[in-house]
């Protein structure tokens, strides 16, 4: 990750994410699909249904977590 000052507002920084970076999330990304995979793969599929509706809701949780910080 870079950062950088903004040019338009000295209070705030702009970041970049390198390559380095995405390699990293990817790698992790990776990870938790090799992890919940076979896992998922052991639920009903009504049970994997469910876990499907509940994405939009989860989703808005996230990013109020993300809003609060």
């Amino acid at each position: 990750m870079e950062r950088h000052p903004d040019p338009s507002d000295g209070r705030a920084v702009l970041v970049h994410i390198t390559e380095a970076g995405r390699r990293v999330g990817r790698s992790r990304h990776e990870d938790r699909t090799r992890h919940l995979a076979p896992l998922i793969a052991q639920l009903t599929p009504e049970q994997r249904q469910s876990i499907t509706e509940a994405l939009p809701a989860l989703t808005r949780l996230a990013e109020l977590g993300r809003a609060r910080r």
